[in-house]
């Protein structure tokens, strides 16, 4: 009896195989860098080791991304945008912890307090409010009638929201929308007022006012229609218009970015790149050797002699004529000093600090 009683523990123990392998804890191999989107995924660029890793969410998850339109980085977590679903990934290991469908037309997001985010949905002309905690779709807000919400930047106790306009360039809009976030320590998604800017705002930040960059009319086909770009300031907390600003010979402007200083925003525009000083928002061309569609600003160090380095500014931008690319311009130098080509089109850059 107790010879078959042993035979049955044996099988017990090492006889029988478990229904799934074992999870294998992925390893922390992103974190710090640069996240290139692109119609095919996410890459990541170390640009400390300048080593690149390609598809990193499609290696790490065995998923594809759908018609991605942005990456935002809040903390310790990646927001991935796309057409129809909001996705939330672990930046160190980019492991998927979960993602919130339901959308028509995403194109951007904001952290908005309160362990929510504000997803800007062009299909449905509105702010689809993801509540982190239950891991769905919790508020609507409206942002105007067949309006095109994108960029979305957050104040305060509010959010404000750039309707960006049609496809066609004479199917301009104007506005921005403003929405409370919060009232005292409640939260809340209430639609507080449009603000009339100029023709067409395309990007939108916060340097104590609300800052928009406003593309005009760009019509590469009927330069006759064309109108300059210009940035306005709005009142964070009086909505008023406080200032319009018309760039005088820049068309076609978007990509705002402000160094970290706070004394430069850089643009991209129909001729290349721009800087305008935020105090007499004159402006000075960086560079007409790349147009780009994609551009964003980081503080790195760099070797300037053999035995010292400097802290600086570099420009991470694509081409319109070479979209699969990334270039790297080191705004001391003035020049640029490195580029590296994915294998699809670049659609947004991310930097994790």
């Amino acid at each position: 009896m107790k010879k078959y009683l042993f035979i049955l523990i044996t099988v017990l123990i090492f006889g029988c195989k478990p229904d799934n392998d074992p999870i294998i804890s992925p390893s922390n191999d992103y974190g710090k860098g640069l996240y290139i989107l692109t119609g095919e995924g996410v890459n990541f660029y170390d640009y400390k080791n300048n080593e690149l890793k390609e598809n990193i969410y499609s290696t790490v998850n065995g998923l594809s991304l759908i018609n991605p339109s942005a990456l935002r980085n809040y903390g310790e977590r990646m927001y991935i945008v796309t057409e129809n679903i909001f996705h939330v990934v672990d930046v160190d290991n980019f492991l998927s912890e979960f993602f919130v469908d339901g959308f028509d037309n995403a194109q951007d997001c904001e952290y908005a307090k309160f362990n929510r985010v504000y997803v800007s949905d062009k299909g449905s002309s509105e702010i689809k409010v993801v509540d982190l905690n239950t891991r769905e779709v919790s508020a609507h807000i409206k942002t105007g009638e067949n309006a095109n919400p994108s960029d979305i930047v957050l104040s305060w106790e509010r959010a404000f929201v750039v309707n960006s306009g049609g496809d066609d360039p004479l199917n301009y809009d104007s506005t921005i929308c403003a929405i409370n976030v919060k009232d005292g320590v409640i939260p809340i998604n209430e639609f507080s007022g449009n603000i009339l800017v100029d023709k067409n705002p395309v990007s939108i930040l916060h340097n104590g006012s609300i800052i928009v960059l406003c593309k005009g009319v760009y019509d590469e086909n009927n330069p006759a229609v064309n109108e300059e770009s210009s940035i306005v300031l709005v009142g964070a907390g009086s909505l008023n218009l406080q200032t319009s600003n018309t760039l005088s010979g820049l068309y076609d402007a978007d990509n705002l970015l402000i160094n970290n200083s706070g004394t430069k925003y850089y643009i991209t525009t129909s001729e290349g790149v721009y800087y305008i000083s935020t105090s007499s928002f004159n402006h000075t061309l960086v560079t007409d050797k790349k147009v780009p569609t994609s551009m964003i600003i980081n503080r790195e160090s760099f070797a300037n002699t053999d035995t010292t380095s400097l802290v600086v500014d570099f420009l991470y931008m694509n081409d319109n004529n070479n979209k699969d690319y990334i270039y790297k311009y080191n705004v001391y130098l003035d020049q640029f000093v490195d580029s590296f080509q994915l294998t699809s089109e670049v659609i947004d850059l991310e930097i994790h600090e």
